[in-house]
């Protein structure tokens, strides 16, 4: 017959925190992964977009999404053509003109942060183009996420967000052409 017992060495306070330690050596451990991987896409890619217009092809911002629906339960959704308004040269698409009216009363509250860069790798100390879809509304204003291989950059965002944004406020006033 064989009897399982606790380590008589580990006392209870401490068998009480293997759990707790445990959940914070895997955030630990996954937000290192995450920052690797994204690190890694910077020294992959063949060099970082100069201007946010880098990130728009034929000058359509957020990849032709509506600015206003992010901001709405639908989610992103694309604007149309025929429905647009031109922002520092580029031009935002709208799904109605209802929303390009919103946009034009407020447009501090519907342009992306940080001019649409990636929120999370220009804490990093980079900039990238993010992808449309990977986005957060934060304090009311849109955040928006690069995807990088394996790595969401909301994911690795989310685990600290007061200290990403204060590095990407700083690291923006630095980079941001």
């Amino acid at each position: 017959m064989t009897v399982t017992a606790e380590p008589n060495w580990l006392p209870s306070a401490q068998h009480e925190l293997r759990p707790v330690l445990g959940e914070l050596f895997m955030k630990t451990l996954l937000h290192c992964l995450l920052w690797l991987t994204m690190s890694a896409s910077a020294l992959v890619s063949a060099e970082s977009p100069a201007h946010v217009s880098d990130c728009a092809p034929q000058g359509i911002a957020l990849g032709g999404y509506d600015a206003v629906s992010y901001h709405q339960q639908s989610g992103p959704l694309m604007g149309k053509p025929g429905l647009a308004e031109e922002v520092d040269g580029l031009q935002y698409l709208f799904t109605s003109e209802a929303n390009r009216a919103t946009f034009n009363a407020a447009q501090e509250k519907y342009l992306p942060v940080y001019s649409g860069w990636c929120a999370a790798t220009l804490a990093m100390g980079r900039l990238a183009c993010p992808d449309y879809t990977n986005f957060k509304i934060e304090n009311g204003r849109l955040l928006l996420f690069e995807l990088a291989g394996f790595t969401n950059g909301r994911t690795l965002w989310n685990t600290d967000p007061s200290g990403f944004r204060q590095r990407a406020d700083t690291n923006f006033e630095q980079l941001a052409p």
